[in-house]
């Protein structure tokens, strides 16, 4: 249960900080949010491998 609320946290808070940075900068967003995924699917990767 913990971990699912740490996950649901982390979530939103990636969203808002997303959000954040459009209301910044706009032209800004697609490479992080593509580093973003990339990050994702390597600690997805690493969990895959790990279990």
């Amino acid at each position: 249960m913990l971990a699912a609320l740490l996950i649901f946290y982390f979530t939103l808070a990636a969203l808002a900080a997303l959000i954040g940075l459009a209301l910044v900068d706009f032209r800004a967003v697609p490479p992080v949010a593509g580093t973003a995924a990339f990050i994702v699917t390597l600690a997805a990767l690493v969990v895959a491998v790990v279990r």
